[in-house]
């Protein structure tokens, strides 16, 4: 019996859709002073994000880092949809974007989706993957935004921001206007935009800070795995049951799922982290 999985897979060709349940509050979206500007214009940020941003300069290594996102639709920060908190340490990166589950990747391809509430997680070797035909780029897993992408972007003045070097780009990615700030001490974007108006789709960084192997270590410790090529034999297992019926795990070779259930083609991720 074959199985999908349903991911929180992030910036799928440049095509995601946002989900209706907020996870960040009004609160912080609120302290963004450029959630509401134009991404031509040099970034200014708030007391709080200035404090939070000067922490790079204090030796924050691009491969042990926490960097956490804050997402909304339209030009204004009030419409926040949720955030994305990214913690990369060395080969493996982490997504988390809501307490019931987040997954990791690793640099080999494999992929791991973890569960909080039940402490079990599910992982995919890189043949579950491809028998499941879905294809990743490992460069976008771990940066957001791959090399390949911004070679395809026009380069425009960089930016000093603080202690940051941001090189902007623009350009299109599938028919859709997109404006980039890249924080090249970071490997991570400091702000992405998508689309125009309405439609419009905006991450911006809010918070980095360092990460040591123990703070990575504790984020998968005490759960218990099992192996995606195990799932068709352990039906019986009331976790895996719960994650059919709850639509986590699914009959098919369909692939990746956003959270409002539309599938994800041509895109990935990858992990196996314990």
């Amino acid at each position: 019996m074959k199985y999908s999985l349903l991911s929180a897979a992030l910036l799928v060709g440049f095509v995601h859709t946002v989900s209706a349940h907020s996870t960040a509050s009004h609160a912080t979206a609120a302290n963004l002073s450029t959630a509401s500007q134009s991404t031509q214009a040099q970034p200014a940020l708030s007391v709080e994000l200035a404090h939070k941003t000067q922490q790079v300069c204090d030796g924050v290594s691009p491969s042990q880092l926490s960097a956490t996102y804050v997402i909304f639709k339209g030009d204004d920060s009030s419409k926040l949809s949720h955030e994305l908190q990214l913690t990369r340490y060395q080969d493996t990166v982490i997504y988390q974007r809501s307490p019931q589950t987040f997954e990791a990747w690793q640099r080999n391809g494999e992929y791991v989706r973890y569960f909080p509430m039940d402490k079990r997680s599910v992982s995919y070797r890189t043949g579950d993957l491809l028998s499941l035909n879905i294809s990743y780029d490992l460069e976008q897993v771990f940066h957001l935004v791959s090399p390949e992408v911004r070679s395809e972007l026009k380069q425009a003045d960089d930016i000093e921001h603080t202690c940051l070097t941001l090189e902007s780009f623009r350009g299109e990615q599938g028919g859709q206007e997109v404006s980039l700030q890249w924080a090249t001490s970071l490997e991570l974007p400091y702000r992405l935009t998508m689309g125009r108006g309405e439609q419009q789709l905006t991450y911006q960084l809010i918070e980095v800070k360092p990460v040591t192997s123990a703070d990575f270590k504790t984020l998968t410790a005490g759960y218990k795995d099992i192996d995606f090529a195990d799932v068709g034999d352990s039906e019986s297992d009331p976790f895996i049951a719960k994650m059919i019926t709850q639509g986590f795990i699914q009959h098919g070779s369909s692939g990746f799922y956003t959270s409002e259930g539309q599938q994800i083609s041509g895109s990935g991720h990858g992990g196996h982290s314990h």
